[in-house]
């Protein structure tokens, strides 16, 4: 395996792809994946969210990033995928999928129960990503009969779903 930076733990490889957790003082060298796949709203709080989130995960090509996820813990036992970014010339190569892989394996270690993501509802490239494990979309009415409406609020606003956006989730009991 090839020599890595200090302080940049190996979590998966194969074919090529290294799943590595990324330092919040390295974070900086992933903003170009967030600048090629977002744009407006999302591009600004990637990059604010990227600073400061607790867990980033990248994938790496031959030492270089190419593809990253933002992952929080919410309430109780519950994570959230914030954000999956890949290089243009990387999708549809399975980086995506990789990174969702290792999200629900991070959560899955941490004894959490549940795992939520929101994507624009126009994503279908997203949707489909997040669908093809297992995650099936719900709307705040499910939420609030699950959890109630005070913390179904707190999830939602912790979560930042904004208008236009679905929020997708999946058991990891």
């Amino acid at each position: 395996m090839a020599k890595r930076e200090r302080g940049v733990q190996a979590l998966i490889q194969d074919s090529g792809l290294l799943v590595v957790d990324y330092p919040p003082e390295k974070r900086k060298a992933l903003e170009g994946l967030l600048e090629e796949s977002f744009e407006g709203w999302y591009l600004r709080h990637s990059k604010r969210t990227i600073r400061n989130i607790e867990t980033v995960k990248a994938a790496l090509r031959s030492g270089a990033p190419v593809g990253l996820t933002m992952l929080r813990k919410l309430y109780e036992r519950y994570g959230y995928v914030f954000y999956i970014a890949v290089a243009m010339g990387e999708r549809k190569k399975g980086v995506g999928g990789r990174l969702l892989d290792e999200a629900l394996a991070h959560f899955g270690r941490l004894g959490m129960i549940g795992v939520y993501a929101s994507v624009e509802e126009d994503n279908e490239a997203s949707r489909k990503l997040f669908q093809s494990r297992k995650f099936v979309r719900i709307g705040f009415g499910d939420e609030s009969r699950k959890h109630g409406l005070f913390k179904a609020l707190m999830m939602y606003r912790a979560m930042r779903v904004v208008p236009g956006e679905i929020l997708l989730y999946r058991d990891l009991g």
